[in-house]
């Protein structure tokens, strides 16, 4: 029978509660992961994701809605670009100050280095999730995501 700790990445990228939402977004692009687990003192205390980004952040584009049809629309447009502006980097200040423990999933839906490769998708099926922290006595020991059940499927 094929078991997590056969597929599981061992090397795991994880955040900390204190990583800003920036930081985090920046390494799950450069990385190009869609969520990672959130760890404290070397326990598992959440899941951030890409989803959690990107509810949180919620950016206006300054100028929608204006017509510039008309000579007299043009000073209109200037002063809500100017007020979009401010409003945009007040915006960015607001989220910088933002923390991963403030959007993480804190359900931690997490499967163990002995549970089949059967078990692991039952849990991402019935929790909707694409990974699965893979912890072992208290502590992290890897990860296991839909792409690896894949890759156990061919093997």
């Amino acid at each position: 029978m094929k078991k997590v700790k056969d597929y599981m990445k061992k090397r795991v990228i994880y955040f900390s509660p204190e990583d800003s939402v920036f930081k985090t977004a920046k390494v799950l692009s450069k990385h190009n992961i869609s969520g990672a687990p959130v760890v404290k003192n070397g326990k598992v205390v959440g899941v951030i994701s890409d989803t959690d980004v990107i509810k949180f952040i919620r950016l206006k584009v300054p100028g929608q809605g204006i017509l510039t049809h008309e000579p007299h629309m043009l000073t209109l447009l200037v002063m809500n670009l100017l007020k979009g502006q401010i409003d945009f980097k007040r915006e960015l200040k607001r989220i910088s100050k933002i923390k991963v423990k403030d959007i993480m999933c804190k359900d931690i839906i997490s499967v163990s280095l002995e549970a089949s490769i059967l078990e692991a998708a039952e849990l991402m099926e019935k929790y909707d999730v694409t990974r699965l922290p893979v912890i072992e006595k208290g502590k992290l020991r890897g990860i296991i995501s839909k792409t690896d059940m894949i890759r156990a499927l061919i093997e």
